[in-house]
């Protein structure tokens, strides 16, 4: 029998010993868990990461966020004085200089008190957040009931999307008052009516151009737009292609004076005015030049609009972490059905939708599975084939197209070829 008791005895302690491990784990793993504060700009979730760090509050009881992940979502240029141990932060005409361990900001060459100083934590800056972004007229809200932070940017004026109808292609220009951006250029042919086109609205130079990917029927006007305007920035997917149509575009990018190219990334890019258009990295590396395309979205106040060039449904299944909701997509392909996928558009969740196609293309574009996954979605679908040149307008809290002709089922092309055939 005391053999038996020590046995059940052993037993006991041995099932606590298991219960008191697993509680040190547990609370191990609770109090090394990063902040569950989410930070939003303009409605966006900034993703942080353990690579990028993660918000807290410090000691004064002041919300404290990794540096490079929120600027570069706020569409700052950061730059570090080593020496000075300083950030230096720029945005339109505002320059922000924060000073490590220091309870003051210096924006614009004027000192202004702090009840709090950024710091180095874990080898990462962390700024806070609320001096910091105040001091370039943003408002900071804090929801302590939802842990949510949301930054909104002051946004002023009208901004118009225009998608260039180039038949079986793409032209989309965004026009921000001063500061316009080209996503693609059609084909060949298209180049000279394109540049005629911006011409009402080039002020100066044109600010972006954008190749989403080296596809003629994207990039063949370009050379045109490059050559009969300034254009400041070139962004590229890094995709090539053995075309004369490619080396056309190229060379003319190359030869731009005073331009400076760049390669997608990872990136928020300031338009001015409270926009601005954040480049979604999607990956260079698919088989298909398609994929590779350069992703954008625009944000302007309360209103999104993404811009995914040729992308099909193997890079959106790959970066789907990197989306959510937006008022307007553009679809992907020229809504072929290999593109927009029905878990991609469950997370975007689109009012609208603006297709550019050519009328009665040789493809079949629109898809009639694609339009069945748009309009059962709820969305609201425009086509170029349909209306021509489509505008969006908005003031950054409402949007409007400057057409009442939508999309219907019967307007797919592959439907169309099968009963012609």
């Amino acid at each position: 029998m005391a053999n038996k008791r020590d046995k059940m005895h052993g037993r006991k302690y041995l099932n606590f010993g298991i219960l008191l491990i697993g509680f040190y784990l547990f609370i191990g793993i609770v109090y090394a868990a990063p902040s569950t504060a989410s930070v939003y700009i303009n409605n966006q979730n900034i993703p942080f990461s353990t690579e990028t760090g993660y918000p807290f509050t410090d000691n004064n009881g002041r919300m404290q966020v990794p540096l490079r992940a929120t600027m570069e979502a706020y569409g700052c240029e950061t730059s570090w004085n080593e020496a000075e141990k300083t950030v230096t932060l720029n945005k339109e005409n505002t320059t922000v200089q924060v000073p490590i361990g220091k309870n003051y900001l210096v924006i614009n060459g004027i000192q202004k008190a702090t009840d709090t100083s950024a710091l180095v934590k874990d080898g990462r800056t962390y700024l806070p957040i609320r001096s910091v972004l105040e001091a370039f007229g943003a408002k900071v809200s804090w929801d302590a009931k939802k842990n949510i932070l949301s930054i909104t940017q002051e946004i002023d004026g009208v901004l118009t999307v225009h998608f260039i109808d180039v038949g079986q292609g793409d032209a989309i220009l965004i026009d921000n008052q001063d500061f316009e951006v080209l996503i693609d250029g059609g084909n060949n042919k298209d180049g000279k009516a394109i540049v005629a086109y911006l011409k009402d609205y080039i002020d100066g130079n044109l600010d972006l151009v954008i190749a989403t990917h080296p596809d003629a029927d994207h990039i063949g006007g370009l050379d045109d737009v490059i050559k009969a305007y300034d254009v400041s920035k070139i962004m590229d997917s890094g995709a090539t292609r053995d075309t004369k149509t490619y080396e056309d575009y190229w060379q003319a990018a190359q030869n731009e004076p005073n331009c400076k190219v760049l390669f997608d990334n990872d990136i928020v890019l300031d338009l001015g005015h409270g926009a601005n258009l954040k480049i979604i990295e999607t990956g260079d590396h698919y088989k298909d030049v398609n994929d590779n395309s350069v992703v954008a979205q625009l944000n302007y106040g309360e209103v999104s609009v993404l811009f995914t060039g040729d992308m099909e449904q193997e890079a959106e299944a790959a970066s789907l972490s990197k989306f959510g909701k937006v008022n307007v997509l553009k679809a992907g392909h020229h809504g072929s059905k290999t593109s927009s996928s029905q878990r991609f558009l469950d997370i975007l969740k689109p009012e609208y939708v603006v297709i550019s196609a050519g009328k009665e293309n040789s493809y079949g574009h629109p898809h009639k599975a694609v339009l069945e996954r748009y309009l059962n979605s709820g969305a609201t679908v425009y086509g170029t084939f349909r209306s021509g040149t489509i505008v969006m307008k908005t003031d950054g809290h409402s949007l409007s197209f400057q057409t009442n002709d939508p999309v219907t089922l019967g307007d797919a092309g592959d439907k169309k070829q099968a009963q012609a055939g």
